[in-house]
């Protein structure tokens, strides 16, 4: 009886050990299938393997061309995305959010459209890898209304906005449109290298920079390092990096910096940020008191009248 009875049990364990094994390869399969329908649904987001480098590479009509097609397109974008989640944090009217976060899917469609119109940059990859990180933004941040839509029924616009700041898709979306801004950046460097072979372009921007080193730098050199320091503490907001340069230009120059005890270009930037200080347009108001003699290529941003 008791032979019988532990065949029985020997039997009844191996069942089970096999049923969760089955089960677990089930879970698993069940995984691999759901990560593939989500990798195939952004399969339109990949970066295409960029071309290699060409003598010329990043003449100035590549960066006129990619501002106008790429770059503005996307910068509009960035205001009005600023200046619509801003009313959204303000308002407590959940109507109001809904029509909100409509006019960001539009926008976010037109946008988008906009930027794939032109594809033209395959002998500079910086410009490709930085279109195709700016239609990525694009297309995570319209997905992050779509995933916190629901939510908008039931918060505040305060709460709602530290949801969408929690949202992966959204913060995803701010990484890659700060990635995909610091190449525009950097292909001004290889531009301004071009012009005036006797320029580096060995600068390293991951130390906190000094300011002797920063007064040694020109404009274009400084606007590649803000755009790198916005990249790495994902700092995102509607103003461009030079708005941002000329604000440190104007703390040192004024000498608040040494009043208020900062040391490095980093500290300025956390301070602006932290205060909201850095509005779009600054660069305008300190162009002809701090950047008159500028090498810079002729992007509208650089020469519009304030």
């Amino acid at each position: 009886m008791k032979k019988g009875t532990s065949r029985i049990e020997l039997y009844f364990s191996l069942t089970l050990i096999s049923v969760l094994i089955l089960s677990a390869a089930a879970f698993f399969m069940g995984v691999k299938v759901g990560a593939d329908k989500v990798e195939s649904k952004y399969s339109y987001l990949k970066i295409a393997p960029a071309e290699p480098e060409f003598n010329d590479s990043y003449q100035q009509q590549d960066l006129v061309t990619f501002y106008h097609t790429v770059f503005l397109p996307y910068r509009e974008f960035k205001s009005e995305w600023v200046a619509k989640t801003e009313i959204i944090s303000q308002t407590e009217d959940s109507a109001q959010v809904k029509k909100i976060l409509r006019q960001l899917r539009n926008l976010a469609d037109e946008k988008y459209k906009a930027i794939t119109k032109t594809t033209m940059y395959s002998s500079s990859p910086m410009l490709q890898e930085s279109q195709t990180e700016l239609l990525k933004s694009i297309r995570l941040f319209r997905e992050s209304t779509e995933n916190i839509a629901s939510s908008s029924n039931s918060n505040s616009g305060e709460k709602l906005m530290r949801e969408f700041q929690q949202n992966d898709l959204y913060t995803k979306g701010i990484n890659y449109g700060l990635s995909a801004q610091k190449k525009y950046y950097n292909s001004m460097l290889k531009w301004n290298a071009k012009v005036d072979p006797s320029l580096t372009l060995k600068y390293d921007f991951s130390k906190d920079l000094s300011f002797t080193s920063w007064k040694k730098y020109s404009l274009i050199v400084k606007n590649a390092a803000v755009s790198t320091i916005l990249t790495k503490k994902s700092i995102y907001g509607a103003y461009d990096p030079q708005d941002m340069t000329a604000r440190i230009d104007n703390m040192i120059n004024s000498g608040k910096t040494q009043s208020m005890n900062l040391h490095s270009v980093e500290a300025v930037i956390n301070l602006l940020n932290n205060t909201d200080a850095v509005k779009e347009n600054d660069f305008k108001k300190w162009k002809n008191t701090y950047y008159t003699n500028e090498l810079l290529p002729q992007l509208p941003f650089f020469y519009e009248v304030h």
